[in-house]
């Protein structure tokens, strides 16, 4: 399987940004996600939790420090999909987390995939 993914113009910037689905209890949602080598955790913005029925208090409470400071988020597995390959994936969810993108970080996303940054083409590639 590989899947191709065009980076996201946002003001001439280019971000490499992928569509994953996100499940809950009762619906699914497709939201887009950068993908993050320098983020140890993959952490979505609290939104995505509350349309998905996920009581995000009820997840392990992890504080996480970057260059921004410190937030409060909570850990939970949750099954996604990209592209046809679907799998449990650990996200934080925070009400604190602000930022314009959800962000796929290392653990436990990475391993599943060879990704490639391709700057040239400006995609990036999972396979």
């Amino acid at each position: 399987m590989k899947i191709s993914f065009p980076y996201l113009d946002r003001g001439g910037k280019f971000y490499p940004v992928i569509d994953i689905e996100i499940f809950g209890k009762k619906s699914s949602l497709l939201v887009k996600a950068l993908i993050d080598s320098g983020a140890s955790f993959s952490v979505f913005r609290s939104e995505i939790a509350d349309y998905l029925g996920i009581s995000i208090e009820k997840g392990k409470p992890v504080y996480l420090e970057g260059v921004g400071g410190r937030i409060l988020g909570y850990l939970h597995t949750v099954p996604v999909a990209v592209g046809r390959k679907k799998f449990h994936c650990k996200i934080i969810f925070s009400k604190e987390f602000m930022v314009s993108f959800n962000l796929l970080g290392r653990d436990n996303f990475f391993e599943r995939f060879v990704i490639t940054f391709n700057e040239k083409r400006r995609e990036t590639i999972l396979s």
